[in-house]
């Protein structure tokens, strides 16, 4: 084999490995802070917080993941947030439309434990 042709095989796996490294989405450290939710439930309020700042983040650079808005949302309505909660699903079913339907879903049941906890019966 040519060294010409042993460069250039070089050259394109270099360049098809260097695309593997950029991701579409940021999800900054997401797994792994799900990963220590699971382990330990009990810290909702600080996996909350890390929510926040991967929404955040996500969002300031246009990077935000699938299903992160819907995960947030979810995190703020078992925390009794819920009218944030109806805002996130929100985001989630314009985001990505392939999600509209269970986002309605959600953002109704959200509506509805807000009502209650006002102390209105709908």
């Amino acid at each position: 084999m040519s060294k010409v042709r042993m460069s250039w095989g070089l050259l394109l796996c270099l360049t098809l490995a260097s695309g593997c490294v950029q991701t579409k989405y940021g999800w900054y450290d997401y797994d792994q802070k799900l990963y220590r939710h699971y382990r330990d439930p009990g810290q909702q309020e600080v996996f909350l917080e890390q929510l926040k700042e991967i929404v955040e983040r996500g969002t300031s650079s246009n990077r935000i993941p699938p299903g992160l808005f819907a995960e947030y949302g979810y995190v703020l309505y078992e925390t009794g947030k819920f009218n944030e909660a109806t805002r996130y699903f929100d985001l989630e079913g314009k985001k990505w439309p392939e999600s509209r339907v269970l986002m309605a879903k959600m953002v109704k049941n959200a509506q509805l434990r807000a009502g209650k906890a006002e102390g209105r019966v709908q």
